[in-house]
Parts: structure tokens; sequence; C-alpha cells
């Protein structure tokens, strides 16, 4: 688990990205990407890494933290 906050934390937009999610339930690539303000091919890239690492997932293009993204993100906050 801390091996997926060290991840998380080293990258802003992956702060960002899994705190929206947390905070907005489920999004749309484009939908973070204007709310963030950040170009969509890095938003892609992110929410690419953030699913491999099982912290997201996708459902009829709408992507969520899953349980593992809950705890990390949660991890994350009272750092």
């Amino acid at each position: 688990m801390n091996e997926l906050v060290g991840f998380v934390n080293e990258n802003n937009v992956r702060q960002k990205v899994l705190s929206l999610l947390s905070s907005k339930g489920k999004m749309e690539e484009k939908r973070i990407s204007k709310t963030l303000r950040v170009v969509s091919p890095t938003i892609a890239k992110i929410l690419q890494e953030l699913e491999e690492k099982e912290l997201i997932a996708k459902k009829d293009e709408m992507y969520f933290l899953t349980e593992t993204g809950v705890k990390v993100e949660k991890m994350i906050q009272q750092i």
C-alpha cells in the first residue's frame, strides 16, 4: 500500500485525479481533463497508469476509484 501512495504522490496530476474522483464519484476523461485544466493526452496517460495500478477502473466511459484507490486516497489525505 505504501508503494501505491508513493506512486501517486510522485506526480501532482495523479494526486489531483484521485482526489477529484474521490469527491465526484464517476467522471468521463474529457470532464476530468477540463476540471483539472490538464491537456487530454496527459490525462489519458495518467488514467492509464492509475488503471494499471488498479487504483481506478472504467465502466461505460466513466472512471471511478476502486476499493484500493479509496484506501490510497484516504492515506494520502492523512499525510
